[in-house]
């Protein structure tokens, strides 16, 4: 069975966008993808830090629960290229510095892409050629 890793924006946004991981996670599962993501990876400190956060940021050393943003993402990259044979990606993860990286290392690691749709009575996926992942990140790298 194919798993595929659940990409999008979480920092700078209240509880780290949980909810909306959660959510994906719900609705994906219950149409039988197998889904790993990034919020259920983390550790329980920083779980339990993120979901308490009005803001989803970083405390003033950069960090949540003593880990740094690169930590945590050093990860989720590893997860998508070893674990994973495609990203879905939810709402809006242009805008995440997280979610492009993940983007470019599933482009290098010959992924599948997918977008998070949360409709009744649709689809919850609508799959995403390379070439569309490649032109988004061209215009929404630094």
């Amino acid at each position: 069975m194919k798993r595929y890793y659940l990409a999008g924006p979480m920092s700078n946004i209240p509880q780290f966008n949980f909810p909306a991981f959660d959510r994906a996670c719900e609705v994906l599962r219950a149409a039988g993808f197998t889904i790993i993501s990034p919020h259920e990876n983390d550790t329980p400190a920083v779980q339990d830090a993120a979901r308490a956060s009005v803001d989803g940021k970083m405390d003033s050393a950069g960090k949540i629960a003593g880990e740094t943003w690169p930590q945590i993402l050093a990860r989720d990259v590893i997860l998508v290229g070893d674990e994973t044979d495609g990203i879905i990606f939810l709402p809006d993860w242009q805008k995440s510095r997280g979610a492009k990286l993940e983007a470019f290392t599933g482009l290098l690691c010959g992924k599948e892409f997918g977008a998070f749709i949360d409709s009744p009575g649709a689809e919850p996926v609508e799959w995403v050629q390379a070439d569309a992942i490649r032109d988004v990140l061209r215009k929404n790298m630094p």
